[in-house]
C-alpha cells in the first residue's frame, strides 16, 4: 500500500514540475507592449501574423499595457484622423508612444520607445513600428 502512494505521489509531483516547466516557457512567448495616446481621440491598432490577431483601443490622453505573443506583425494604427500600415516585429518590450495630433514629432525616441508620428512615422532598420 505505501509503495503504491508513494509511486501515485511521485506522478503527481512529476506532471506538477512539467506543468511548471511548460507555462514559464510559454511567458517566455509573450512580451509587454505599451501604448502610450497622447492625442485628443482614441488610438486603435491591430495587429495581425497568421492566427493570431490583436486589436488593441487606447482612449484620448491614455496608457495601456498589453501582452503580446513575440512575432513580426501586419500593423494598421489609427490616430489623428489618419492611418498607417506596415510590418513591425514586436520582439522585445516595447513603448510606442502616439504624439498630439497637429504638427510634427518632437523627436523619434528610440529603439524601444519609439514616438509615432501618423503624417511622419518613423522607418528603417532602427525603428521597429513601420519598415
Amino acid at each position: 500500500m505505501l509503495k503504491k502512494t508513494l509511486i501515485a505521489l511521485s506522478l503527481v509531483v512529476l506532471v506538477a514540475l512539467a506543468l511548471a516547466v511548460f507555462s514559464v516557457a510559454a511567458e517566455e512567448d509573450v512580451v509587454p507592449l505599451t501604448l502610450i495616446n497622447r492625442t485628443d481621440q482614441g488610438v486603435t491598432v491591430t495587429l495581425a501574423s497568421g492566427d493570431v490577431y490583436y486589436y488593441l483601443h487606447v482612449p484620448a490622453g491614455d496608457e495601456r499595457t498589453f501582452t503580446v505573443q513575440r512575432l513580426t506583425y501586419t500593423q494598421n494604427s489609427w490616430a489623428c484622423g489618419d492611418t498607417t500600415s506596415g510590418s513591425v516585429p514586436v520582439k522585445i518590450k516595447t513603448r510606442w508612444v502616439f504624439t498630439a495630433c497637429g504638427g510634427t514629432a518632437p523627436n523619434w525616441g528610440e529603439p524601444s520607445m519609439e514616438k509615432i508620428h501618423i503624417d511622419d512615422a518613423p522607418d528603417g532598420k532602427n525603428w521597429y513600428f513601420r519598415h
